[in-house]
């Protein structure tokens, strides 16, 4: 069981409600932090096989993991928990959903931020730089492209962790 976070509170609670048994999980799950709202929960072999592909950030955005939300009661977390299971997405086949257009736009807003001077040299016009970048941010389910480079930060410190 691991537990990947850097909000100590959230760390020590889960540890908490997991040696209470209020949560109970095997050894090869995952919670992840995702972001300010959602905690993910997955397995080990699922971000083995995230990481291995080839657009990695990519397949870690568009996966359906199990989210929840980080302000759902306790009680409710646990229900979900008994009645979903991540595991059985295992053997899921993982798309790209993305059109080429929005990973160039992904990579650049990756690389340069939210530079647009940097992308409309990369040849797409201001008004098509907006219309990707909506599509995309709505097809990677993140409200701004501030809240998407916080997830990549995020996704890089875990893929940047030592190994158990």
């Amino acid at each position: 069981m691991h537990i990947i976070t850097e909000d100590v509170f959230l760390k020590n609670g889960l540890q908490t409600f997991i040696k209470q048994k209020e949560i109970i999980l095997d050894s090869n799950d995952v919670i992840l932090d995702f972001d300010n709202n959602f905690i993910i929960i997955t397995t080990l072999s699922t971000l083995n096989r995230i990481i291995k592909n080839e657009n990695a950030f990519e397949c870690y955005l568009l996966y359906s993991f199990l989210k929840i939300k980080k302000d759902t009661k306790l009680t409710e977390i646990f229900h979900t928990l008994k009645h979903k299971s991540w595991r059985n997405k295992q053997g899921q086949e993982l798309k790209i959903t993305l059109t080429q257009k929005e990973r160039m736009l992904l990579s650049h807003i990756i690389s340069a931020g939210n530079n647009k001077s940097r992308l409309i040299h990369s040849g797409l016009d201001i008004k098509t730089v907006s219309t990707h970048k909506y599509n995309m941010l709505k097809k990677v389910n993140q409200p701004s492209i501030a809240a998407l480079t916080q997830v990549h930060n995020r996704w890089e410190n875990f893929c940047n962790q030592p190994a158990n």
